[in-house]
C-alpha cells in the first residue's frame, strides 16, 4: 500500500481530494461580501472549509489577491500558501511554494519557511518523486528544528515514518506515526490530520498481519464519521483487508465492494487496485474459484495500466496471474503477465534503491549522531554526573564499535565468499577422490584397493551406476520437482539400496544433499548467466531449480556456498552494473 499512502498524504494535508477541485478562473474577483472580511477570518474560514470545495477556492484566492498587496512577508505567504494547495496543478503549486522559500528563508519565523517545504514534500511524495520529497522533508526539519515548532516536527516525522514504509519498514515507521498520533490525541480533536495518522497506523498494523490492533483504530474512526467523510471509503477498505487476514472472506468481501463502489467515484487508482486485488485473493482463497479471482486480478492490471501507477504491494497480483495462466496453459498471458511484472520489478527498485540509500544517509544516520551528540553534550554539561552513567556509556559505544568490526568482519568475509563463487566454475563436475580413483582403476583389476568397505557391491554395478548417475547430471534431470531416491533407482535401472550406498560412498554424502547441491550448482551458474532469472523472486527461482518452497531452496543455498541467494543476486547485480 505504498502508493496508495502517497494518494492519501496528500489528502491529509490538503483536506480534500485534489481531482475534485474546480478549474481556477483567470479573471477571478473578489466577491462583495468577502471585500471587507479580515485576513484572519479568512484563513479562519479556509481552513474550517474541509468538504467544501469550491468555498474553499473562493477563500484562498481571495486572501492571495488581498495579500498581494501588501508589505508584510507573513500574509504575503499565507496567500502564496493557499494558492499553492488550491491549484489542481502540482507543478504550478510547487512554483508559489518556492516564492514562499524565498520570501522567508531569511525570517526566524515560527511557521515559515518549513511549512512551505513540508507540502512541497507531500506533493513530490504524492507524484512519485520520493527522493525529492525527502530532501525536502529533510529541508523542512531543519527549519522546524530552529523554531522548535513541536506540531510541525510531529508531522515531518511522520513523513519519514511514510518514506520507511514505503522501503518496506513498517515496523520503524510505527513509532514515528504513534508520536503523531499520540500529539493529535492530546489536542482531543477529531481532525483530518488525526484520522489520516490513525489509518496509517491500521495500515501498519495489516502491513505486519496485526488484523486485531488495525481493526482497534479503524473501527475507533469509523463509530465517530459517516460514509459522507472523505476517509470513510479508506478505514472501510482497510477493514475489509483486516477481515482477509483473520480468514473471514465472506465479511471480507462485503466490506471491499462496498469501499471499491466509494472508491471508483474519485480519482484514486492504487486503492481502488489495491480492493480489487484483495477481493481476487479472497475468491483464490476461500472457494480456489480461479476464473473468477482472475477477472479481479485483470481488473487490477487495467487500472494499472491506465493509471501508469506502480506499488510494491500489488506485486503479487501479478504472481497470482502467472499462476492461473499455467493452469488454463495460456502461454501467452503468461508472457504477457511476466512482461508486466518485469516492468513494474525495474521501476521499484531502481526508485527504491534510490530511496534507501538516501534514507540511511540523510535521516537515519543523524537521527542516530544527534542522538549521540546529545548525550555527550549532557555529560559536559552535568559535570557531576556519576561514574556508573559514565561507566555505561562507555561499555555502550564499546559495544557499539565492536558491532560495527564485527559488522565490517562479516562483510569482508561474505566478500570473500562471494569472490570464490563467482570465479570458481559450477558447471566443471568435481569427482570426489573415492569416486575418481574407482573410474581409473581397471574394472578387471581384483586389487583390494577397489574396496572401501566390507561387503562392498560388485565392481560393475558400482561402475554402472556412477556412469548413469553421470549422465542423469549431464542431462540436467535433478531441477525435476520432487525427485525420490527409490525412482531415480529405477530410472537408472538398479535398486534403492545400491543407489545409496554408491551416493554416500562415492559422492561423500547423502541422496538429498546429492540431489541439493546439483540444484545449487545448477543456479548459481544460470544466475551468474541469465539477467533474466536474477530478477525472479526467490520462489520463483526455487520452483524453477526443483525446490519445493523459498525457504528450503535458501537453507540449501546458504548450507552449499555460504551465502543467502538474494545477497549473491545482489551482488551479480551490482557487478554487472559497473
Amino acid at each position: 500500500m505504498n502508493n496508495e499512502l502517497r494518494f492519501l498524504s496528500f489528502i491529509f494535508f490538503a483536506l480534500i481530494n485534489t481531482t475534485f477541485l474546480y478549474a481556477q478562473q483567470q479573471t477571478f474577483k473578489i466577491p462583495d461580501s468577502l471585500k471587507t472580511v479580515e485576513f484572519n477570518e479568512l484563513e479562519k474560514r479556509f481552513n474550517s472549509s474541509i468538504l467544501d470545495k469550491e468555498k474553499k477556492i473562493i477563500y484562498a484566492n481571495t486572501y492571495y489577491l488581498k495579500a498581494k498587496k501588501q508589505s508584510n512577508v507573513i500574509i504575503q505567504s499565507n496567500g502564496l500558501y493557499m494558492k499553492a494547495f488550491s491549484l489542481k496543478n502540482r507543478d504550478q503549486s510547487i512554483k508559489y511554494l518556492d516564492s514562499i522559500v524565498s520570501l522567508t528563508k531569511n525570517l526566524e519565523d515560527f511557521i515559515y519557511p518549513a511549512k512551505a517545504y513540508i507540502l512541497k514534500n507531500r506533493l513530490l511524495y504524492a507524484n512519485d518523486k520520493l527522493n525529492d520529497a525527502l530532501k525536502n522533508i529533510l529541508i523542512a526539519e531543519e527549519y522546524a528544528k530552529k523554531a522548535n515548532n513541536v506540531e510541525q516536527l510531529v508531522q515531518i516525522k511522520q513523513q519519514i515514518g511514510l518514506l520507511k514504509i514505503e522501503l518496506g519498514r513498517p515496523d520503524e515507521a510505527l513509532p514515528l506515526v504513534l508520536e503523531n498520533y499520540k500529539y493529535y490525541q492530546s489536542k482531543k480533536e477529531n481532525s483530518p490530520n488525526f484520522m489520516y495518522t490513525g489509518w496509517i497506523i491500521s495500515d501498519i498494523y495489516n502491513r505486519q498481519k496485526k488484523a486485531d490492533e488495525s481493526l482497534h483504530y479503524t473501527n475507533a474512526f469509523l463509530d465517530t464519521i459517516d460514509n459522507k467523510n472523505p476517509y470513510y471509503k479508506y478505514f472501510l477498505l482497510n477493514k475489509g483487508i483486516s477481515y482477509h487476514l483473520k480468514k473471514n472472506y465472506i465479511k471480507s468481501n462485503a466490506l471491499l465492494d462496498e469501499s471499491t463502489k466509494m472508491i471508483e467515484k474519485v480519482d484514486d487508482p492504487l486503492n481502488l487496485a489495491l480492493g480489487y486485488y484483495y477481493r481476487g485473493e479472497n475468491e483464490l482463497i476461500r472457494d480456489d474459484n480461479f476464473k473468477k479471482a482472475k477477472k479481479y486480478f485483470d481488473k487490477v492490471d487495467s487500472v494499472l495500466l491506465e493509471s501508469k501507477k506502480n506499488s510494491y504491494d500489488l506485486r503479487d497480483n501479478y504472481l497470482r496471474l502467472i499462476e492461473i495462466s499455467k493452469r488454463i496453459n495460456d502461454d501467452n498471458q503468461q508472457l504477457y503477465y511476466l512482461n508486466r511484472l518485469i516492468e513494474i520489478d525495474n521501476y521499484l527498485d531502481k526508485n527504491n534503491i534510490v530511496l534507501s540509500k538516501n534514507v540511511i544517509k540523510h535521516f537515519d544516520k543523524p537521527q542516530l549522531l544527534s542522538q549521540k551528540d546529545e548525550v555527550i553534550n549532557k555529560i559536559n554539561r552535568e559535570k557531576k554526573v556519576s561514574l556508573g552513567v559514565i561507566l555505561i556509556i562507555a561499555i555502550g559505544l564499546l559495544l557499539l564499535i565492536f558491532y560495527f568490526i564485527r559488522m565490517k568482519k562479516e562483510k569482508v568475509l561474505l566478500e570473500q565468499k562471494f569472490n570464490e563463487l563467482i570465479n570458481k566454475s559450477t558447471e566443471e563436475k568435481t569427482l570426489t577422490n573415492v569416486e575418481k580413483h574407482f573410474l581409473e582403476v581397471d574394472i578387471s583389476n581384483d586389487s583390494k584397493d577397489l574396496k572401501t568397505k566390507e561387503n562392498d557391491l560388485p565392481k560393475e554395478i558400482v561402475r554402472d551406476i556412477l556412469n548413469k548417475l553421470s549422465l542423469f547430471e549431464k542431462r540436467g534431470e535433478y531441477i525435476s520437482p520432487n525427485i525420490k531416491q527409490i525412482d531415480l533407482a529405477k530410472q537408472l535401472e538398479t535398486n534403492s539400496s545400491y543407489l545409496s550406498k554408491v551416493i554416500n560412498q562415492y559422492k561423500d554424502k547423502n541422496f538429498s544433499q546429492y540431489i541439493n547441491d546439483l540444484r545449487i550448482d545448477y543456479t548459481v551458474n544460470k544466475l551468474k548467466k541469465d539477467k533474466k532469472f536474477r530478477k525472479y523472486t526467490i520462489k520463483a527461482i526455487a520452483e524453477e531449480v526443483g525446490f519445493n518452497n523459498s525457504d528450503s531452496f535458501a537453507k540449501a543455498f546458504y548450507t552449499k556456498v555460504g551465502l543467502q541467494p538474494s545477497y549473491f543476486i545482489k551482488k551479480i547485480n551490482e557487478m554487472t552494473e559497473v
